[in-house]
């Protein structure tokens, strides 16, 4: 296999990783995706997915992910398992890390930013940056996905208040959350930069 050819099989483990917790996340989320006019048309939601249908979706696309991650790069397994846990524990009762507020938009950056970044990373075989390279990089990845991720979160507001999910937003207010998104991003957005 060669590295490009590493690196596309990697990508698309990741992806269907991705997919198989967004699918997760529909399903503990149906209730309050029923609530949200913009999600309330999501297959779950909208009932044209079946529960036990959904759960069987998403553990098939995890499977999928860590065996098209083993046969890519064994190195670049880990982090799979990471991801796959972080993303679980945000959804999945009675963990939920979505309704515990500030660790809510960490999950999310660590998962949507410094573990892709490292997957990415793992995947060359030629790890030769410093960890402080590495930190270096990485945080700001971190920082912008937690500002979007509370961003998103504000948009999710009403339906999340009326559901009982305690996100960041529920618990402090729509105004400091657009205000701790918009410092967040900022900083990451300008380590970017540099």
């Amino acid at each position: 296999v060669t590295p490009f050819e590493r690196t596309v099989m990697v990508l698309f483990a990741f992806s269907l990783a991705t997919a198989s917790v967004f699918v997760l996340n529909q399903y503990f989320d149906r209730e309050a995706d029923r609530e949200n006019e913009v999600k309330s048309n999501l297959p779950v939601a909208s009932g044209r997915m079946t529960p036990r249908n959904t759960l069987i979706f998403s553990f098939l696309l995890m499977v999928s992910s860590l065996v098209l991650a083993s046969v890519a790069n064994v190195h670049v397994l880990p982090l799979f398992v990471v991801y796959l846990g972080l993303c679980t524990a945000y959804s999945t009762p009675p963990i939920r890390l979505k309704s515990v507020p500030v660790a809510d938009f960490v999950i999310s950056g660590v998962g949507a930013g410094f573990l892709p970044f490292l997957m990415g990373l793992f995947s060359t075989d030629k790890l030769i940056l410093s960890v402080p390279s590495i930190m270096l990089s990485a945080v700001p990845l971190v920082l912008v996905q937690c500002g979007g991720h509370v961003i998103q979160a504000v948009g999710d507001y009403d339906a999340d208040l009326r559901t009982g999910v305690k996100t960041f937003v529920v618990r402090y207010g729509k105004k400091k959350g657009v205000i701790v998104a918009g410092v967040i991003a900022a900083h990451g957005f300008s380590g970017l930069v540099l």
